[in-house]
């Protein structure tokens, strides 16, 4: 950065990015109908849709004016490393995860439901939590702390993992900053968002797929 006033101004992006996406994150239980949106299983796709709607066209705007949180390309050799940890964290997850409730009841709403959720949860959720979190906050916090680069990636997890209020269960919660301290890691090496995205989506798809089958 030029200026320290460059470095504030793109901090408050940043930040103000994180508030927006809160902001309609809990305008969305304001809706009269946020109710049926819950009983019917929709309420999960619906936020999914409104939070892509307003991240991702702030990234647009980013990407016109700076080059720093580039979407970029996959590298195969690169991206097969990180699917063999991801595997790997998957399965270790498997020896301590608990259902979580949420899950179970957009399970019991039937396979049309389910598949609004999979579409939703590997289309959109990848995409605009990968540019809000391992973008827009992780770059926040390396702007000022660049050379303690494992406290950001942690930090960024850490609220990754707390905006996940769906998921109540604490062994889920440690499982969501693992996987945010991953793809912290995977943003860094390749430089750009691709490889995250691309992880996320693969992570989402192994995690909701069964669910919609056995709906």
């Amino acid at each position: 950065m030029d200026t320290q006033s460059d470095k504030v101004t793109l901090t408050l992006f940043y930040v103000g990015s994180f508030v927006v996406y809160y902001l309609v994150t809990m305008l969305i239980t304001l809706f009269p109908n946020y109710g049926a949106l819950r009983n019917n299983g929709l309420l999960v796709p619906v936020l999914c849709l409104f939070e892509f709607a307003v991240i991702y066209p702030l990234y647009r705007f980013y990407c016109q004016r700076r080059t720093d949180i580039p979407l970029g390309f996959l590298r195969p050799g690169q991206a097969l490393l990180f699917i063999g940890a991801l595997f790997v964290l998957m399965v270790a997850q498997t020896q301590f995860l608990q259902p979580e409730g949420w899950l179970i009841e957009q399970s019991q709403q039937g396979r049309t439901s389910m598949l609004i959720l999979l579409l939703t949860a590997v289309l959109l959720a990848p995409v605009f939590e990968e540019v809000l979190f391992r973008g827009f906050l992780l770059q926040a916090f390396l702007l000022w702390a660049p050379k303690s680069r494992f406290a950001c990636m942690l930090l960024t997890s850490l609220l990754f993992a707390a905006m996940h209020t769906q998921y109540v269960h604490w062994e889920t919660v440690v499982a969501l900053t693992l996987f945010s301290l991953l793809l912290c890691y995977a943003r860094l090496r390749s430089s750009s968002l691709a490889l995250p995205i691309f992880l996320h989506t693969l992570n989402n798809l192994i995690a909701i797929l069964p669910a919609w089958f056995y709906a």
